[in-house]
């Protein structure tokens, strides 16, 4: 893991997303790119008779403040150790976001909670990273400001291609985890086919255990959340989405309950 990509926006969880990505840059002595991206759709108006324009007022406060939060990232940066570089660009969030992690191995990319003042708050948007980039994708929940790669793993398995693709993914940081846990869910103790799993990390060197939980009162995302705390795990991998988005949405999910609720960062794989 060599080059991380770190997705700016001046949220009240920057901080946190920035030092996480700058642990992990300094774990695998990688390079950080700070993506900040300002998304012109959202302040393009158009008029009845097809024109365009722009609201100016708007987009001189909104750049104002980008280069606020650029000097005030750099300033810090400039007295670590790890190696960064700043690239702004003006387009669609999503899009930008995904054609850059064709050349990186790892985004770091804010979690979403749904309450409060939306100015302060990460953009919606890492359902949609997760799904379409092309390497690791990884939330940091609001208030999580350290990443300890040393710490137990705890992988989400159902055997799907999402999950698989995420524990791929996820090596070098299984790698650096003290342990990892290969942990199925099934109702009333039925169990996925996890020796594959087990099969592969133990040929790429990692050694990890298997557990087979049952349903409980709790959802499925619930007991594997519960578990991975009381393993005291530095990161969750799951599978972004096993089944459509839209099945998620009308009868619930794992991935879908993970990235509102989850305390804990989750590296995703689709």
């Amino acid at each position: 893991m060599k080059s991380v990509l770190l997705h700016v926006y001046d949220d009240d969880a920057l901080d946190d997303r920035l030092q996480v990505a700058l642990d992990i840059c300094r774990t695998f002595d990688a390079h950080l790119t700070c993506l900040q991206v300002t998304p012109y759709n959202a302040y393009v108006s158009f008029e009845p008779l097809g024109g365009v324009y722009t609201q100016a007022a708007v987009l001189e406060s909104i750049r104002e403040r980008e280069d606020d939060v650029r000097k005030r990232i750099a300033a810090r940066l400039a007295q670590d150790d790890v190696r960064w570089d700043w690239i702004a660009t003006d387009g669609p969030v999503v899009q930008t976001l995904v054609s850059a992690s064709a050349l990186n191995d790892l985004v770091v990319i804010g979690q979403y909670p749904g309450a409060g003042d939306a100015e302060s708050q990460p953009l919606p948007i890492v359902d949609e990273v997760a799904v379409h980039a092309a390497c690791a994708v990884l939330m940091v929940p609001a208030g999580v400001g350290s990443f300890d790669a040393g710490r137990p793993a705890v992988i989400g398995w159902n055997a799907s291609p999402e999950a698989a693709n995420a524990l791929r993914n996820a090596l070098p940081l299984l790698r650096a985890a003290s342990s990892v846990h290969i942990v199925s869910i099934g109702e009333n103790g039925e169990d996925f086919p996890q020796t594959s799993a087990n099969t592969y990390l133990s040929r790429h060197g990692v050694a990890s255990d298997l557990h087979a939980l049952a349903m409980d009162a709790k959802s499925a995302s619930g007991v594997l959340e519960d578990f991975a705390a009381k393993r005291g795990a530095g990161c969750l991998v799951i599978g972004a989405y096993g089944r459509s988005r839209f099945r998620e949405t009308l009868l619930g999910g794992v991935t879908r309950d993970l990235l509102r609720t989850s305390r804990i960062p989750l590296l995703l794989g689709h």
